[in-house]
């Protein structure tokens, strides 16, 4: 999965968030271990790519878990999910 940060946020901090929250869900296994890194550098965050193993049975569990507490956990650090924003200038004629 993949979250996007603020560029204006720390991605090491972002990383450590999301990292943790993946060491201290009960069904993601330890080995492989889990991982958090820089997927690309997109039009409005950095985005990271969170990846983590987990018994197949355990897979939507662990997967709708950790994008809710993923958002959770990154809002309660202060580090924001942004999203695209256009800006329209309407023209009188």
């Amino acid at each position: 999965m993949e979250f996007g940060i603020s560029y204006s946020d720390s991605i090491e901090k972002a990383k450590k968030v999301l990292l943790n929250l993946l060491e201290k869900h009960p069904k993601v296994l330890k080995d492989p271990a889990p991982f958090v890194g820089v997927i690309s550098l997109g039009d409005s965050s950095v985005n990271l790519a969170v990846r983590s193993h987990c018994r197949p049975e355990d897979y939507w569990e662990v997967y709708f878990d950790l994008h809710e507490e993923g958002k959770n956990s990154l809002d309660a650090h202060h580090i924001e999910i942004p999203f695209p924003q256009r800006v329209v200038h309407q023209k009188s004629v």
